[in-house]
């Protein structure tokens, strides 16, 4: 197989005007050393630190604005980026893992016929037959410097099985529990020592979701009711 050489890529530079803005930097420095200064004791105080606060708000909305606007440009540059990227790496990975599954599946199958031929001869020699001649050690299947790695994953094909289980875990770990409950455990939670808590992530989003539609009539053990009160200003 003919090799190919890797095409040498040159990278265009974008350069940008990266100043900051002179009026902008004094404007919120200034409002930011205000800011320190502000109490709040009295109605009067409260509706000017409101007044204040409305001022901030505007500007930090302002500069937000501007420098969405200024980002633009970068943004579609990365999107395009990003498409040709993505155009070059899909098919790149696809013959990649071909060509991986090919050479791997070719060397799983070499390393069978091997186990096979050398599980035979020891059984004929064990029954006092003849030699079964083995063939040459296994030879050479990817280029010097490859590695074979062998990684391992799990994934979560029943969430109501893994919950049981770290669940029916924990409760056997609490002092308590008769022999029945324990066989009872056992037997409808399948509990192991690996079934930790670890395994379980609580999901913020579902449960923030949940304490906005229910507010105060939250009710879900371990967890605390949160709430924080911000002023808009229009």
């Amino acid at each position: 197989m003919a090799l190919i050489s890797p095409t040498a890529v040159t990278a265009d530079t974008l350069t940008l005007n990266l100043k900051s803005n002179p009026e902008l930097s004094s404007q919120t420095t200034a409002l930011v050393a205000l800011a320190s200064h502000v109490v709040v004791r009295t109605p009067d105080d409260s509706v000017e630190a409101s007044a204040f606060l409305a001022k901030v708000q505007h500007l930090r909305r302002w500069i937000t604005g501007i420098y969405k606007d200024a980002k633009q440009p970068l943004t579609t540059a990365k999107r395009t980026l990003d498409a040709q990227e993505k155009a070059l790496l899909d098919p790149l990975e696809a013959a990649e893992r071909r060509v991986m599954q090919l050479i791997v599946a070719f060397t799983a199958a070499q390393v069978a016929e091997r186990r096979q031929l050398e599980s035979v001869a020891l059984e004929a020699q064990l029954a006092g037959a003849e030699p079964v001649a083995l063939p040459v050690p296994a030879v050479q299947t990817t280029i010097d410097g490859m590695q074979s790695r062998t990684t391992y994953g799990a994934t979560v094909t029943d969430l109501r099985a893994l919950v049981l289980s770290v669940a029916g875990q924990l409760l056997l770990d609490t002092p308590g529990a008769t022999k029945v409950t324990q066989a009872w455990l056992t037997k409808v939670c399948a509990p192991t020592p690996q079934c930790t808590l670890s395994l379980l992530e609580p999901s913020a989003t579902t449960l923030n979701a949940l304490a906005r539609a229910l507010r105060t009539d939250l009710s879900v053990p371990g967890t605390t009711l949160t709430s924080t009160v911000t002023l808009v200003s229009r």
